[in-house]
């Protein structure tokens, strides 16, 4: 019970007891009063009446008819004329009843009816004695009357009293609350300020301590991004035009090949610039700058809804684009845009005009490929633009015998799989030393010649054809019916992006959750880290849905850039999942060892796992737990096997 409501019901419990009180009193003074009205009536009609009877005490008759007057006049129970001796002359009685005050009224409240005495004299004669017994219904009634009014004022003030308590508390302990509320979203991993700090001494000091612990707190937090972000901008961006380095190209671009996912296939594209020296030399940096930042802008325009893509600087000279999950149509169309408006530019510009040449080199890659061999191609593509006519880009042309399906056919082979179930799910363990995390599922596909293909090859034209909802629902629904049939086990379900922007998936999405609700504590949800910069506003529309209905979600393929960093606090992530090599680059590397205590500062203070996947050997274990790091998944820890195999 909150304190508030006890304060109420202590309060009003006092104040009903003292108005209760109160109220006794005045019917118990009420009471009184009646009482010895009853008494005063009584005394004065016996005088009264012993003073008329007296000249006629020689004639019973006459006294007889004065009491029977006086008894029918008024509220009598009984009057009685007693002689001398003793005996009874005359009496007059009736019995009591009481019309209009219940029976349990009268019951509980006792009215003993007084008895006046006078003496009937004359002189010195003495004829007896005169009793008169007022009659009570009247009193009763009168009280009765007055018990209802005192209920009624009873009711009244008390209900009034607790209005009035519970505004007069509730503005007491309104910064109580707001201190409630701040400590909560500590507890939550939020930084809030209460911007309210009340007069009173006692809870003034309390908000003012928790204030500056929130800012003190939240301070820690913004240097520990802010050192992220130098990192990042020291490590993988380009200074003179602001885009990823060649050094990120090689760890990103190998992470696709490698990710046995839709990554794993797409296309790169090599924009080379000559001249630019020379432009240097006779117009200055500034003159190029402006092309450096023409031509990134171009470039951000062509990939901004494209997910996974990024562009990066190679050199003074060279950029490329990465496209992963992309056709050689949709390179071909992003090159032609591109190359078209550089060329505007540099034909604007007499000083590039006269000394530059642009080229564009498109190179499929898929898999199999190294980093070195999609190179060499592109490379080998940017050769024969320049030396072509123009425009100045080319398409480099592998002429393999790999098996080239049609879009149709590609569509037949994914539905047939889907009918016929003929995708099959696989899974890696996530542990610590306290043991199993969870198991991250994998999807595959057994082609109509029975051979297993992994995610990587049929993964981007599954999103190519817009079957990716179909899919995921597919995953979705054999992971639950795998939970209902295993009590012991956790798993976690990868969410496409497509998947999240599509609305009749997400409405379909919380009918799911709705029915798998049992499972909340044992099937977990992960997003690709590149859906928080491309679609933010989906994904925490997905965070807060997932956390809603009491299940969680993590985040995968972290890579640390500054948008995702920024959002953590706003997305509260249950886990992250970051890959290896980006945290033993850091380990590696002296000068930037402080940015893993950073991440891992902000992950602690948000109260978010850190994972560390694609751990290959026990050694890069053992140097990431020296780190702090206590969750792994990878090869080196166990390898990826079909689900119930474990």
């Amino acid at each position: 019970m909150t304190l508030f409501r006890q304060l109420q019901i202590f309060v009003t419990i006092m104040l009903l007891a003292v108005l209760g009180i109160v109220l006794q009193i005045n019917f118990s003074d009420t009471k009184e009063y009646v009482r010895s009205q009853l008494y005063t009536n009584a005394k004065n009609t016996a005088n009264s009446l012993s003073l008329s009877m007296s000249p006629f005490m020689d004639d019973l008759s006459i006294m007889q008819t004065m009491i029977n007057a006086m008894f029918d006049g008024g509220y009598f129970e009984e009057i009685t004329l007693i002689r001398q001796d003793g005996t009874i002359a005359y009496s007059k009685s009736e019995k009591i009843e009481v019309e209009g005050v219940p029976q349990t009224f009268i019951n509980m409240v006792k009215l003993e009816a007084p008895v006046a005495e006078a003496a009937v004299s004359g002189g010195w004669n003495i004829y007896g004695t005169l009793k008169v017994k007022v009659h009570l219904g009247h009193s009763y009634l009168r009280l009765w009357e007055t018990f209802k009014q005192l209920c009624i004022w009873f009711v009244a003030l008390g209900t009034l009293a607790s209005f009035v308590s519970y505004f007069i508390l509730k503005l007491i302990l309104a910064s109580l609350s707001a201190i409630r509320r701040q400590a909560e979203a500590v507890g939550n991993n939020e930084f809030i300020i209460n911007e309210h700090v009340p007069k009173t001494p006692e809870l003034k000091q309390v908000v003012l301590s928790m204030n500056s612990m929130v800012q003190k707190v939240q301070t820690i937090y913004n240097r520990e991004v802010e050192t992220l972000k130098k990192y990042q901008e020291l490590q993988f961006k380009d200074p003179l035009t602001g885009l990823y380095n060649r050094k990120y190209f090689i760890k990103q671009f190998g992470n696709f090949i490698s990710s046995n996912d839709e990554r794993s296939k797409g296309e790169i594209i090599l924009f080379s610039f000559e001249g630019l020296e020379k432009v240097q030399q006779i117009s200055g940096f500034q003159v190029v700058q402006q092309l450096y930042d023409f031509a990134s802008a171009t470039m951000k325009d062509c990939t901004a809804t494209k997910l996974y893509s990024f562009i990066s600087c190679l050199n003074a000279n060279d950029f490329v684009i990465a496209l992963p999950s992309a056709d050689s149509d949709e390179s071909n169309l992003c090159t032609k845009m591109i190359y078209s408006k550089i060329k505007d530019f540099v034909d604007a510009n007499r000083e590039f005009r006269e000394h530059t040449e642009f080229a564009a080199g498109i190179v499929s890659y898929n898999e199999s490929d190294t980093i070195s061999s999609v190179l060499t191609k592109g490379d080998y593509a940017l050769s024969a633009a320049k030396n072509s006519a123009e425009p100045h880009f080319e398409h480099f042309r592998d002429d393999g015998n790999a098996l080239i399906l049609g879009k149709l056919e590609w569509k037949k082979m994914i539905e047939s799989a889907l009918s016929d179930q003929r995708f099959m799910l696989t899974s890696q363990p996530v542990v610590s030393d306290t043991g199993e995390l969870h198991q991250e599922i994998f999807i595959n596909m057994v082609d109509l010649q029975g051979q297993i293909q992994r995610a990587g090859y049929f993964m981007p034209m599954v999103i190519k054809l817009s079957l990716a909802n179909e899919v995921d629902q597919y995953v979705l629904r054999h992971a639950t019916d795998f939970l209902d049939k295993n009590q012991d086990i956790t798993l976690a379900v990868n969410v496409s992006n497509d998947f999240l922007k599509d609305r009749e998936s997400f409405t379909w999405f919380r009918k799911f959750l709705a029915t798998v609700k049992h499972l909340s504590k044992r099937l977990v949800f992960e997003i690709p880290d590149e859906a928080i910069g491309k679609n933010f506003d989906i994904c925490l529309d997905f965070s807060g849905l997932i956390k809603g209905t009491g299940f969680k979600f993590g985040i995968d393929r972290f890579v640390m850039n500054e948008t995702s960093v920024k959002y953590l606090h706003l997305l509260k992530p249950d886990y992250i999942k970051i890959e290896q090599d980006y945290l033993l680059d850091i380990e590696n590397r002296s000068e930037t060892e402080v940015a893993l205590n950073a991440f891992l500062t902000i992950t602690e203070s948000l109260g978010i796992k850190l994972i560390a996947t694609k751990i290959e050997n026990e050694e890069q274990k053992a140097v990431l737990e020296a780190r702090h790091i206590k969750y792994f998944q990878g090869r080196g820890i166990a390898d990826i096997t079909p689900l119930g195999d474990k």
